[in-house]
């Protein structure tokens, strides 16, 4: 693993270090794939890798759940989104729920490396001149 500075958490990776063996095929694959993706963006850092894991198997479990509900909603639609009990009662599908929790832990991940419009914005330190600074107008306050 190439690293700027010695060992720091906070050094950017410019080498993609190998999956972890607990990451199945899949997930291996995307973990490859984000992990490329950060490092051409810079913004992988060694303190980040544990992170780009969660994302890489939660990526995997959302593609796993969407194909799922895809086969099911194929043979009956709407037999994806909702599973019928012997009592007649229904509920979301446990793929529907997987897909969802995945989906979540994704999104908190695009979050942290900064791979949606709010937070790439949020990470870059770019402020909106169109906004006003809410300390500033507290501090040029005179009290009264």
């Amino acid at each position: 693993m190439k690293v700027v500075g010695i060992g720091k958490g906070t050094d950017l990776i410019f080498e993609l270090p190998k999956a972890p063996a607990y990451l199945d095929t899949k997930a291996k694959n995307h973990y490859k794939r984000f992990g490329e993706i950060l490092i051409s963006g810079k913004k992988l850092k060694r303190i980040h890798l544990a992170a780009l894991e969660v994302l890489a198997e939660n990526f995997s479990q959302w593609e796993w759940a969407v194909r799922e509900i895809r086969v099911k909603n194929k043979k009956t639609y709407g037999t994806g989104y909702i599973q019928k009990f012997n009592s007649g009662a229904k509920n979301v599908s446990v793929e529907v729920t997987l897909k969802r929790d995945a989906e979540k832990a994704i999104m908190q991940c695009f979050k942290q490396f900064g791979l949606d419009p709010k937070s790439e914005k949020e990470l870059s330190g770019i402020i909106d001149p169109d906004q006003g600074d809410l300390f500033e107008g507290f501090k040029n306050r005179k009290n009264g």
